[in-house]
């Protein structure tokens, strides 16, 4: 199992519901053969769709996110749209059982993130585990549950890919629901106008 460490054993999925974060969400056609499962295991599948979290919450308040987001924009400009495949499944133990996708994504998520903890370190807490990009399927109390899950989800799983051309802000409704609050383009300007089909003069 990866994640020895006894904080990685929370729901990480719980930890984030309800408040604001910079994540990935999977196109809908993914999502939707996500949620099969996550409807099934996760108790939090109503509040949060699927997601792939690249800064956890507190993150920036709303109040801030007029004066941050212009430069959070800049910084996400350097990088360029990138590929991820999801295959294969990873756990976090400790007080409960947490199992997801793995994405593998050639190391992108992970500098992603480090650009946005060294260029905004006031938003971005200190993790007390190692950052390992993951979308959560589930939250278990035993193993024997957890391997019944890994099994059953196991058996059915067909690799999925998909390009990634934004980062999302969210932020909580009234209800708690996730709702976007802003999509933020990977690439330079010229480059998204481009695959947008835009002519520039």
């Amino acid at each position: 199992m990866e994640g020895p460490d006894q904080e990685r054993g929370k729901c990480l999925t719980g930890v984030v519901a309800g408040q604001r974060g910079l994540v990935v969400f999977p196109p809908l056609r993914i999502s939707a053969q996500i949620d099969r499962w996550r409807r099934i295991y996760d108790p939090l599948f109503e509040l949060v769709p699927p997601h792939i979290t690249v800064a956890y919450p507190p993150f920036v308040p709303e109040e801030d996110w007029p004066a941050v987001q212009p430069a959070l924009a800049r910084c996400l400009s350097s990088f360029s749209p990138f590929r991820i495949r999801l295959q294969g499944l990873g756990v976090f133990s400790g007080d409960t059982f947490v199992l997801w996708l793995r994405p593998e994504d050639g190391g992108t998520l992970a500098r992603l993130r480090a650009r946005v903890a060294e260029e905004f370190p006031q938003y971005v807490p200190a993790l007390p585990f190692d950052y390992v990009p993951h979308l959560t399927i589930g939250c278990f109390e035993t193993e024997d549950e957890l391997r019944r899950a890994q099994q059953a989800i196991e058996a059915g799983m067909v690799p999925c890919h998909f390009l990634v051309k934004e980062l999302v802000y969210t932020s909580p409704d009234h209800g708690g629901d996730w709702g976007v609050y802003q999509r933020l383009a990977l690439g330079p300007p010229r480059a998204r106008l481009k695959r947008q089909g835009v002519r520039q003069a």
